[in-house]
């Protein structure tokens, strides 16, 4: 840890930090079921042996003079048992610690972080050598520790490493899409864990030509205009978020995601069916998710990160115009779908960890109502929607239109207020 002691933040990070607030920060959560319950002594030693091993993670975020970084720390992230509601936001704090937290309660072990350190695929590698190192540990506390080296692509701003400077860059559309009713209520939010089977699942999008993603997104759209208080005119747009990995080769743990979408236009009807919302979303990400595409999304973060001009404007004043920006940005969805996809249980965590949950946090500061996630570990499709209301009308809509397709679905939910 010592050869680091700060690093500039990747490009994503520029915008989730300029958002973050004492408080109010873009946070997200992973977790799991265990076998056993918790014990927490040996989830420190865990905590501490791995944290050497993931520099950029061990870090917190500071306001500079031109740009905001990430001041690299000795100490431990906040270990603690959950006695608050679930997925307490990271603020901007003075204590010292990295950024993120790692929570548990009876045999449910959490890690919640700043996205400004990174996506869900980045922060899930760290995850998963937590819980192989705590499970070495409860198994024999004498294991010795040895992780595979750091690689210092690890580290890489990968944005930079593709950022082709005067290449073509994306040009936003402007428009404004339909937004959930409903009142934000700061401090509250609540998750609903809607759980299938992933082979049933994943032949129900089949017959439909879908992937999961455009089916889950299908349902989503629908559960929207069945919800609505009165006819919708806006698009009802599906923000997906794009692991880049997948077209542009990286072992980064940190950000490397951009946002797509699915959008679909009701036109004031209201008698639109699943099978035609399926037909207008198929393609969709297809059309979108190329590497000619997404290379002018690249260029045009890039471009922004890498302005010569941009870079030496004090930080005061440009923080303000990176805020609205995002906030214009998200301004443009009704919500939010992240599906990390498949969880794959290393052979160390095979009949330890019985169930991953995947949590998109507080999406108020975005001006959304409510965000999903998902993903699927041990033959279980784990959809979760994020509220920051009490109403869950819109989610319960959604669901029903999965079960109306045949898919059975088990429903848990939990609650909270909370800011601390």
């Amino acid at each position: 840890m010592k050869k680091y002691r700060w690093m500039k933040v990747d490009t994503a990070s520029i915008m989730f930090s300029s958002l973050s607030t004492k408080k109010w920060g873009r946070t997200f959560r992973m977790a799991v079921i265990m076998k056993d319950k918790v014990d927490p002594e040996i989830l420190k030693k865990a905590a501490a042996d791995v944290m050497p091993r993931f520099p950029s993670m061990h870090t917190c975020i500071k306001k500079g003079f031109f740009w905001n970084y990430q001041e690299c720390t000795e100490l431990l992230p906040e270990i603690r048992e959950e006695f608050t509601r679930q997925l307490m936001p990271i603020t901007i704090r003075n204590d010292g610690r990295p950024d993120f937290r790692i929570v548990y309660y009876k045999n449910r072990l959490g890690l919640e972080i700043a996205h400004y350190l990174g996506d869900g695929i980045g922060t899930n590698t760290y995850f998963t050598a937590l819980l192989e190192r705590y499970v070495e540990l409860k198994n024999n506390p004498d294991a010795p520790y040895n992780p595979e080296p750091l690689k210092k692509e690890e580290l890489n701003n990968a944005f930079n490493d593709y950022y082709e400077e005067g290449g073509s860059k994306d040009v936003e559309e402007e428009f404004h899409a339909h937004q959930i009713e409903g009142k934000i209520e700061p401090g509250f939010i609540q998750f609903i864990f809607a759980m299938m089977d992933v082979d049933e699942l994943y032949e129900k999008a089949k017959e439909k030509d879908l992937t999961i993603t455009e089916y889950l997104a299908s349902a989503l759209i629908l559960g929207t205009i069945r919800r609505a208080e009165k006819p919708i005119t806006e698009p009802v747009v599906i923000a997906i978020p794009v692991n880049l990995r997948r077209f542009f080769p990286s072992d980064t743990v940190r950000n490397f995601t951009i946002q797509s979408r699915i959008d679909f236009f009701p036109e004031g009807r209201t008698d639109w069916t699943f099978d035609q919302i399926c037909e207008s979303v198929k393609g969709q990400l297809a059309k979108r998710l190329t590497v000619p595409e997404l290379q002018k999304i690249l260029n045009n973060f890039g471009s922004m990160a890498n302005n010569k001009v941009i870079r030496f404007v004090p930080n005061f004043i440009k923080l303000p115009v990176v805020r609205m920006r995002q906030e214009k940005s998200h301004g443009n969805n009704t919500t939010i779908l992240t599906n990390t996809g498949k969880s794959e249980l290393t052979p160390i965590l095979e009949g330890e960890v019985l169930r991953a949950d995947g949590v998109n946090g507080d999406t108020s500061g975005y001006g959304l109502i409510s965000a999903c996630s998902a993903l699927s570990c041990n033959g279980v499709f784990n959809l979760c929607f994020s509220i920051c209301a009490h109403d869950t009308s819109w989610a319960r809509e959604c669901v029903r239109v999965i079960t109306q397709q045949g898919v059975k679905v088990r429903i848990e939910s939990t609650h909270g207020n909370g800011v601390k």
